[in-house]
């Protein structure tokens, strides 16, 4: 046998590997996702319930001017049955948060109070720190974590409390609806958020034998007596990745979890720009590889095996089989697209699959560039403090 015919043999038993592979991991995903609720869905037919627990919502916001008064108003404004309390914490802020937060205290001194943070303890990230705080002092049967950008529609808490009480776990999460402006952040978005599902499988984590477990930053909700036994933030206290860590901590802690789409319930706009994105996520993709570079360069080249590859390969490859192959793989991209979004509640257009690759390779710029400067600039920098790389891994 010729050089040529090894290589092409190598090279189509290689594409039929990926090829099983994804089809495995999608099938899986199909599966998956149409077991996992959206929260606007669950409380329709269901009566009230006879008592809604108390929930303080804790919101760390630093520099977050341009933000937090829409967030923190769309708070403001749940008509929540039950005892709602918010809790703003100022980050050593220098902008004008503080003056906004002070101004919407005033405004609703019965439901929201503000802690102020003038200087960071040592062993602690600011955000997890802020988090930690504003739950310290809340007695509260449910704590409700979120960002100082995300938007909660009406009567969001009251749906989420609600489901969290009838179907019992201690910590529910909701994937928010992303609002993004213009095709390649949106198409990156859609990548993104499919890669994510079908790596981390959140439809497992109601199932206390899986080990998968998920947190979203935006919609944290936690029964107040599982964070405290689960040891609070204090164990992920030097995580960038906190929102995963929280679920995770729990989870192992032996706690129930859930997750469902927070279409129409949660939003948020995650970046402006694509190139904003990709440096947002440089704080969080190698922290959640355990910051291994072998993690990191391994995921990489399955993603562009799987995700980039057959896009190029089916017009590309010389043998039919191939192409075969690789035609199939694309028109699974194709199917994921049109149903995660109708699954959803999504209104994306499916017609982004034909971007898919762009934007995957896109995420895999993003990862190693997340690798590379951690390594390269010996840790990370976020929201204006450096956080050095030996003190991150020893907490990791």
């Amino acid at each position: 046998m010729s050089k040529v015919s090894r290589r092409s043999l190598l090279g189509s038993a290689l594409v039929a590997l990926s090829s099983a592979t994804w089809l495995a991991m999608a099938v899986d995903w199909f599966r998956g996702v149409r077991r996992v609720s959206v929260l606007r869905e669950t409380g329709r037919g269901q009566d009230p319930l006879e008592r809604y627990p108390s929930v303080s919502v804790i919101v760390p916001a630093r520099d977050e001017g341009d933000t937090i008064e829409a967030a923190l108003r769309s708070v403001l404004a749940q008509d929540y049955p039950g005892h709602l309390e918010v809790v703003a914490v100022d980050d050593r802020s220098t902008d004008r948060t503080g003056e906004i937060l002070s101004r919407l205290a005033s405004e609703r001194p019965e439901v929201m109070r503000v802690i102020r943070v003038q200087e960071l303890p040592d062993g602690w990230l600011g955000k997890n720190h802020a988090l930690y705080l504003g739950a310290e002092g809340t007695d509260s049967d449910w704590l409700l974590f979120t960002d100082a950008d995300v938007r909660f529609a009406p009567g969001c808490i009251e749906d989420a409390l609600g489901y969290a009480v009838r179907e019992g776990p201690d910590h529910l999460t909701l994937a928010p609806e992303i609002v993004s402006r213009g095709v390649a952040l949106k198409s990156f978005v859609a990548a993104f958020s499919l890669v994510f599902e079908v790596t981390q499988r959140p439809w497992r984590a109601s199932d206390p034998r899986a080990r998968e477990a998920v947190g979203v930053g935006s919609f944290n909700l936690v029964r107040c007596e599982a964070y405290l036994r689960a040891g609070t933030h204090r164990p992920i206290r030097m995580r960038p990745d906190d929102d995963m860590r929280l679920g995770r901590l729990l989870k192992e802690a032996g706690f129930r979890q859930d997750v469902a789409y927070g279409t129409g319930s949660v939003s948020v706009e995650w970046y402006r720009t694509l190139a904003g994105a990709v440096r947002g996520l440089e704080k969080s993709m190698f922290p959640a590889m355990d910051y291994r570079l072998s993690t990191a360069i391994l995921a990489s080249l399955a993603l562009f095996l799987t995700n980039v590859l057959p896009f190029a390969g089916v017009f590309l490859a010389r043998r039919v089989v191939t192409r075969l192959l690789l035609g199939a793989d694309v028109m699974l991209v194709f199917a994921m697209y049109a149903y995660g979004t109708r699954r959803s509640g999504s209104r994306l257009s499916p017609l982004y699959a034909a971007l898919h690759p762009f934007a995957t390779s896109v995420v895999i710029y993003a990862m190693l560039r997340s690798a590379y400067r951690a390594l390269a600039g010996g840790g990370i920098e976020w929201r204006g403090t450096k956080y050095p790389l030996d003190r991150l891994k020893g907490d990791a």
